[in-house]
């Protein structure tokens, strides 16, 4: 999906004031890091670790788990093309409406594919299935219940589990410690989501030994450049000072989705998560709201249209802060008017 995502700012010339196009946490302070980051700068020069070894031992610490449970990535996306190849020419399913690059990813694998909108309709002769949870774009969880129970009832299924969005919900979700004890669960995570750093691409697969090991194989050497390792070290190592009050976002995102609730014409989709779907009722498409907001507000949200199962009366919204929340509540009834 090269084009058609969020955080498309590089496509407008007039300066992007409020990002809710990108789901991404950016009001974490990342000062610090900058600081640490300028202070490498020096080690472009050399070669990063090849697979990014320390990093993973780093992980593997936290996690109490083996360094053998785990490779570390280019951004979540790697993963997911590293585990399609691994998978080349098996047969999959999706959940849908979600991350596009699961379907991308599988079509240039040769995996043929399957579309369902819950774990129910997944046919047993699936062998590799993939599951967002919390997902992109609907910020709607399956509870640790149903996914435990869904792994365990289709042991023949690898599943592809992807997490990245973990850190923006109180739903429990299933540790990375459970996870390796299936022989079927991949789990992907996402440093780029948890540190808002998409500009430097980090992420990382957890799973049993011989699932990491059939993955591993597809790994190119220096795939995490040097300063996404670093980052990624330093981030880990001063895990506390990189926090932000979720409750507090959540209830800003409830109250947010309330006062969006009553314009007239625009339907509000729950969430688990701090960004949430929305659909247009007044026949009009999300892409000609996006150009309004962006031209006339420097305001930038994500048109949903290139999501399956979605059209294109819908767009996506990540909660920013209450200030902004409201500019952009008024700005939208300014243009269903």
């Amino acid at each position: 999906m090269i084009n058609g995502h969020g955080d498309d700012i590089y496509n407008y010339d007039k300066p992007i004031k409020s990002n809710y196009s990108s789901n991404i946490y950016n009001k974490l302070d990342l000062t610090a890091l900058q600081s640490f980051l300028c202070s490498r700068i020096n080690r472009i020069h050399s070669y990063p670790e090849p697979d990014a070894n320390s990093l993973k031992r780093l992980i593997a610490e936290k996690n109490n788990i083996s360094f053998s449970n785990i490779c570390v990535t280019n951004g979540a996306t790697e993963a997911i093309y590293l585990i399609a190849q691994a998978f080349n020419g098996k047969t999959g399913s999706i959940l849908i409406p979600t991350f596009s690059e699961y379907e991308d990813a599988c079509l240039i694998n040769n995996i043929s594919l399957r579309f369902a909108k819950s774990l129910h309709e997944i046919e047993n002769k699936t062998e590799i299935c993939w599951i967002c949870n919390p997902n992109n774009p609907t910020g709607k969880t399956i509870s640790k219940k149903e996914i435990i129970s869904f792994i365990e009832s289709h042991p023949d299924i690898t599943i592809i589990l992807d997490q990245s969005y973990q850190y923006f919900t109180e739903k429990e979700s299933l540790t990375i410690k459970e996870a390796i004890n299936y022989q079927n669960v991949i789990c992907l995570h996402s440093m780029t989501k948890q540190y808002a750093i998409p500009g430097l691409r980090l992420g990382y697969v957890t799973a049993c030994m011989k699932l990491i090991e059939k993955i591993q194989r597809f790994y190119m050497p220096w795939s995490v450049n040097q300063l996404a390792q670093e980052a990624g070290k330093y981030l880990l190592k001063n895990e506390s000072s990189f926090t932000f009050d979720l409750k507090g976002y959540l209830n800003e995102t409830n109250q947010f989705q309330k006062k969006l609730s009553n314009i007239k014409g625009l339907r509000v989709y729950p969430t688990d998560t701090h960004f949430f779907l929305c659909k247009l009722e007044n026949g009009e498409k999300a892409i000609n709201l996006k150009t309004y907001l962006a031209n006339q507000f420097g305001i930038l949200i994500r048109d949903a249209a290139n999501f399956k199962g979605l059209d294109n009366s819908y767009f996506r919204l990540a909660t920013q802060s209450k200030e902004e929340n409201d500019i952009l509540i008024k700005a939208i009834q300014s243009w269903m008017k």
